[in-house]
């Protein structure tokens, strides 16, 4: 920060006004009790704007809020002047917000009118400023950027490998999305990866794609995709994980330019050690490739830019780019009143009243507090976000909200309703989120199926849902803002306190670009030490310290976990010690060293160490090195054990995983998670589980719909004496489907069906039974190429099964089913409603992308 913006931001009348500014947005958005709190006198409106001016300047965090804060109040105020509105318009012409003018626009037409009246320089100055910020695309169109997106592209433009940070709402993934677009729409052939860290992030950002490029350039979400080398242009949006699949299953796969966003998160364990072990893999292919990193409010981007790299043209910035205002406000009961509650507004880490709310009825326990308190706030208004402690807790947070909102009439939209049927039909019956949606709440967590998850995001940002009850999955990317957004003793697991990175990530949700001048975030009982060990401040950046090279620094460490026979990961053992050894013994036999990983800054003494202790475990080992490098995550000599446990039965063709149509699935994938739990590990334990969860796999793998597992299991239940609830039994099975069915199966079975082909090989025998691709079945949860094929162009698992039996052949491509739903009479086709849409939905966005080509 300069000299000068450090005496302006000192000036104590300048800093007094700024905080009158912000309890006063924050009473203009809250129901306060009568007389709760006394009012504030009007700002001086020209000294304010005066010293913003002289911020605007000013690219530090601290001076663009304080900007922002000056004009969104000048706009807000009911008393302010034309003119002084009009001044606050070119404020924000100045620092480049223009979806914030925009919005000033909708709701005051006359600032246009008052702006036109103004000729004086700053009127000049400020457009001059919004040239200097607008970015040129290769085809001539041009972008009105904030400067944060005018620096990157700049960056970009001039650098191979560039790693960013900036708040939640700068407009990162918009901004990179352009630039990736204008390399898509450029001449070269080029071939873009775009790794996102969830399924859910995958399916929305290549929707964006999608509705964007013409069918010229191929869009990939999938390693199986047959059409996947197709196209000149490409761009694959994928999970480090598919990423990792598809560098197995296509050798010869080099990318022109990965971008990794949430970047962050490769300090997230084994999945954060898995990115950089892809990142590596990539650069060992290509060396010359381009690498784009992305992440909220860190502090040490750079980080990302392996100093150890011969690239040599690379940059960092951290973006201080501020285009929303952020509230932090306490929410405390009122002693002796339990349904009053005291709003105070954290500005500068101080606390300052800003009045009282009251509630209709007293809480009946903590578990009450944060859904009616949201309730009485939110009121009739969209955008409010509530913060779930885990899926149980949301859908209990939603009731709650759903029962305070009274019997009022229903919301009546055809949105509402499709989504009533669609939760039904992709899930059950009595899936509670179909009541909620009547009255506009709605509630989210990562184990529903991805397409539901969607269409609660899209009507929650169409402000049809009002009330959205979310759970920490909302940390993993998904773009999903909020005006208001509530929580209490926020946990990032089942007991962990969330850390402050994370809370001020989460916290970053608060305020909608271009809908909303603001944000509030109200955090519920801050007066419990127990609810919050550490009370929220300022807001501060964090520094990534990458999972990689965090585990393989305690050099000591992994060389013991090595000599101590590299186990799979237990209580004495950590995953991420078994995922990093996996990396060093495939980098290792294939290379027979371990100079050049990326991400890891080993001195040469302690590379010679690890590598002196691998050199000692590695005769022992049979695996092939393809097998160790396809199989991510575990470890080595655990795959040995189990290849000599299969050699030592003696009919490693009886132990081949068979077809999930097969008579005799259950049996079999039974037996073959008993190998699984006993060498590999994974959480298939007790014994007596994994005969539920054999026939939740292959019931899964054959494309059984949710609601008749669901079904199963309460019949089930039912035999066994026990009574069903069924809120709990739908979340148990969704949560078995995804981190089972669609995760640890296939990561272990995939690894257990290769070892025990190696063992059929060395003991010359053959495997009779029908290729099984293990991992796509379980991805997708269904058993042939062709309901692979309708996925991977776009349709859910629910619809595709939904349209399975009209079409025998087991292998259409991805073209093949594109055709059908360009020409299918979908009026003629017995098909669920929810099916019918999407269906039709598809086909225009089929028309939409035909009509970009031309």
């Amino acid at each position: 920060m300069s000299e000068f913006s450090d005496r302006v931001l000192a000036l104590s009348r300048f800093r007094a006004g700024l905080e009158e500014i912000a309890v006063s947005s924050v009473r203009a958005d809250v129901p306060l009790v009568q007389d709760s709190a006394s009012p504030a006198p009007e700002p001086d409106w020209v000294f304010l704007l005066v010293c913003a001016t002289a911020l605007t300047a000013e690219m530090n965090e601290v001076a663009q809020d304080a900007v922002l804060r000056v004009a969104q109040g000048c706009l807000r105020s009911r008393q302010s002047t034309d003119e002084q509105r009009a001044a606050a318009v070119l404020l924000l012409e100045r620092v480049g917000n223009q979806p914030a003018i925009a919005l000033a626009r909708d709701r005051d037409e006359s600032i246009l009118t008052s702006i036109e009246a103004n000729s004086s320089a700053l009127v000049l100055d400020a457009f001059g400023r919004r040239a200097e910020l607008k970015v040129r695309l290769p085809n001539g169109a041009v972008i009105d950027a904030n400067p944060f997106q005018k620096a990157f592209w700049e960056l970009a433009s001039a650098n191979d490998w560039v790693s960013v940070s900036a708040p939640t709402s700068a407009g990162k993934s918009y901004i990179i999305r352009e630039w990736m677009l204008a390399e898509l729409r450029g001449a070269t052939p080029v071939r873009l990866v775009y790794i996102a860290p969830t399924r859910a992030l995958v399916e929305e950002v290549s929707e964006v794609f999608r509705s964007k490029l013409d069918d010229s350039v191929g869009v990939h979400t999938l390693p199986w995709d047959p059409e996947i080398l197709g196209f000149e242009r490409q761009v694959f949006v994928l999970t480090q994980e598919r990423l990792h699949l598809l560098h197995q299953r296509l050798p010869q796969f080099k990318a022109s330019v990965i971008f990794v966003d949430e970047a962050q998160k490769i300090a997230d364990g084994t999945r954060g050690i898995l990115l950089t072990q892809v990142l590596d893999e990539a650069l060992r292919r290509d060396p010359t490739i381009r690498l784009v990193f992305a992440s909220p409010l860190s502090a040490n981007p750079g980080v990302l830019l392996d100093p150890t790299s011969s690239q040599e043209r690379k940059a960092a910035l951290v973006g201080e780019t501020v285009t929303v205002n952020q509230n932090l406000v306490f929410v405390n009961q009122v002693p002796r009143k339990p349904r009053h509650y005291a709003l105070s507004l954290v500005y500068e880490g101080e606390e300052r009243e800003v009045g009282e709310i009251e509630l209709p009825l007293a809480p009946d326990g903590v578990g009450q507090k944060v859904p009616l308190i949201a309730a009485a706030i939110g009121g009739v208004s969209t955008g409010n976000l509530v913060f779930a402690n885990g899926p149980a807790e949301a859908e209990k947070f939603a009731r709650t909200i759903f029962n305070a909102l009274g019997e009022g009439p229903a919301m009546k939209s055809d949105a509402i309703q499709e989504l009533v049927d669609f939760s039904k039909g992709v899930v059950h019956e009595r899936f509670q989120l179909a009541e909620f949606a009547k009255r506009g709440v709605a509630f989210h967590y990562g184990d529903m199926p991805l397409v539901l998850k969607a269409k609660v995001e899209e009507l929650f940002k169409r402000g049809e849902i009002r009330f959205l009850v979310c759970t920490s999955t909302l940390l993993e990317g998904v773009n999903l803002p909020c005006r208001n957004l509530f929580l209490r003793a926020p946990r990032k697991g089942p007991r962990k306190h969330m850390p402050m990175p994370d809370f001020w990530n989460l916290a970053g949700r608060a305020g909608r670009w271009g809908t909303e001048f603001q944000g509030n975030v109200f955090c519920v009982d801050t007066s419990d030490a127990k609810a919050w060990p550490e009370k929220p401040g300022r807001r501060e950046r964090s520094s990534i310290v990458p999972a990689a090279a965090a585990t393989l620094s305690n050099v000591a460490n992994v060389i013991e976990y090595i000599d101590r026979g590299a186990r799979e990961a237990d209580r004495a053992t950590s995953p991420e010690l078994e995922s990093a050894f996996n990396w060093l013994v495939g980098r290792f036999l294939s290379d027979g060293n371990l100079i050049g990983m990326h991400g890891v800054a080993l001195n040469a003494e302690d590379t010679d160490r690890i590598a002196e202790a691998l050199g000692r475990v590695a005769p022992s080992l049979r695996i092939r090195s393809a097998l160790v490098k396809k199989h991510a995550g575990i470890s080595p000599t655990s795959m040995q054990r189990l290849l000599d446990a299969v050699l030592a039965n003696g009919h490693p063709e009886e132990l081949a995983l068979v077809p999930p149509t097969s008579d005799d699935a259950f049996d079999e994938y039974k037996i073959a998670l008993d190998y699984v739990a006993e060498y590999l590990g994974g959480p298939f334990e007790p014994e007596r589980r994994r005969l539920s969860l054999s026939r939740l796999i292959v019931h899964w793998m054959r494309g059984v719909p949710l609601s008749v597992i669901i079904d199963n299991r309460a019949r089930w239940q039912r035999d066994q004496g026990k009574e069903v609830s069924y809120p709990s039994l739908i979340r148990q099975v969704m949560a078995d489907v995804e981190e089972i069915a669609r995760f640890e199966a296939p990561r272990y079975l995939s690894c257990y069906a290769d070892v025990v082909a190696q063992a059929a090989g060395e003991l010359g025998r053959q495997i009779n039974v029908d290729a099984v691709d293990i991992e796509m079945m379980l991805e997708f949860g269904v058993p042939r190429l062709t309901d692979m094929s309708f996925i991977s162009i776009g349709l859910s698992r629910a619809t595709t099964r939904a349209i399975a039996e009209l079409l025998l052949d087991p292998a259409l491509s991805p073209a093949d089913c594109t055709a059908w739903i360009e020409n299918v009479d979908v009026e003629q086709l017995e098909l669920p409603a929810f099916a019918a849409r999407e269906i039709m939905a598809h086909r225009q966005l089929l028309s939409e992308r035909r009509g970009r080509a031309r």
